[in-house]
């Protein structure tokens, strides 16, 4: 019997239908603006001409865990490290990663306002001043790992504010209504 269920036995990434991508079986060129790809998976060369990458969590891993999925959503592979490629292909990978995860770190809020269910802020952040506007303050800031903060705004634009105890006293008074 205990023959019979170690020949059975599989790995926990072939179970769960992960792909592994490495430079062996994975060649990212640019196409365009955009990254695509020549996959081969046992001797089958399937080509890409746009993939799109996706952090898997953690996010604080930002080079580490790569998901490479089609247009549709489909995961084609995982990638576990960029250091795993040549540098020519980590720079493709990093300015897609840059593109997609662009967000700019708010630094001081201007003006805080609220009216009918909306609020609307001004800030300064590390690009330059911007004006944003909420539904929903108190859904759309996020703490994360206690002194750290996302707002979303209503067009979906992601804003950081990396240290909420690290915002100048007012910045901090105007938010502090909603945390």
């Amino acid at each position: 019997m205990s023959d019979m269920n170690e020949n059975k036995r599989i790995s926990l990434d072939a179970a769960a239908g992960l792909s592994y991508m490495s430079k062996e079986n994975a060649h990212f060129s640019k196409k365009g603006d955009f990254p695509a790809l020549t996959h081969t998976v046992h001797g089958e060369v399937t080509e890409y001409d746009r993939v799109w990458l996706h952090r898997v969590f953690p996010f604080d891993l930002e080079e580490e865990f790569i998901s490479v999925q089609t247009k549709d959503g489909d995961e084609i592979g995982i990638i576990r490290d960029l250091s795993d490629f040549d540098e020519e292909t980590r720079e493709i990978l990093r300015g897609e990663m840059e593109r997609k995860y662009f967000v700019p770190v708010i630094k001081r809020i201007i003006t805080l306002k609220e009216r009918r269910g909306f609020s609307y802020w001004k800030v300064e952040t590390d690009i330059g001043e911007t004006e944003l506007s909420l539904q929903d303050t108190y859904k759309s800031i996020t703490r994360v790992g206690g002194d750290r903060a996302f707002v979303t705004d209503i067009s979906g634009n992601r804003f950081e504010i990396e240290s909420l105890d690290g915002l100048d006293r007012r910045s901090r008074k105007k938010l502090e209504l909603y945390l």
